[in-house]
């Protein structure tokens, strides 16, 4: 596995999966959130002792979310660091009872973001089913560099989600479409204030 935070989400998720988290949309939106806290520069202990922390949104939109889910058909879940994908598993799983969701990762390596490389490592194509590249390899998204296939299922999908401070920093410059659920950390201050929010809250937030 080249991306170190693989490994580390790998076995955090294996400590986490069914024992603190219960299998209801709330229980697995939490787990997705949680592992937004893996980053490659935290230790293993720093991490799993978070993780031992409960999960309350400071913004919380869930409920609006869960509402636009039985709704919706084309889904997509933009994903964030390689390790949270054994987070973000059982949450899309669950979210196929609606209708297509497509699993999206970078095309080449950023920071520590997830990759197809790193999808196909972890041994996880099948389970994911259909997932597709932004075309681009920077944090967040860049509309101008990104591929026509990630353009086109963006602007036709009828909810997003979309996970980390990457995306809402891009995204978040666009007009409120109603169909973009921010799933995250705010793990800098600037983020923070921008949500008005505390540091290191969680966030779900549908705009």
């Amino acid at each position: 596995m080249t991306n170190p935070t693989l490994g580390i989400g790998l076995i955090l998720s294996s400590l986490l999966f069914y024992v603190d988290f219960d299998s209801s949309f709330d229980g697995l939106l939490k787990l997705a959130v949680i592992g937004n806290s893996i980053d490659f520069f935290r230790s293993l202990d720093d991490v799993s002792h978070e993780m031992k922390i409960n999960v309350n949104f400071a913004v919380d939109d869930s409920a609006l979310f869960h509402q636009k889910l039985q709704n919706s058909r084309r889904i997509l879940y933009l994903a964030d660091n390689a390790g949270e994908i054994f987070f973000d598993l059982p949450l899309l799983k669950w979210m196929r009872q609606f209708g297509q969701v497509q699993y999206v990762v970078k095309s080449a390596p950023v920071q520590n973001d997830v990759t197809l490389d790193d999808i196909k490592n972890a041994g996880l194509m099948n389970a994911f089913g259909e997932v597709i590249a932004t075309g681009t390899a920077t944090p967040g998204i860049i509309f101008s560099l990104a591929s026509a296939e990630f353009k086109y299922e963006f602007s036709h999908a009828d909810v997003i989600l979309a996970k980390g401070m990457g995306y809402f920093e891009s995204l978040s410059e666009m007009p409120p479409m109603g169909r973009i659920f921010y799933c995250l950390k705010a793990k800098c201050q600037p983020v923070a204030d921008s949500l008005c929010v505390p540091y290191n809250s969680y966030v779900a937030m549908l705009r």
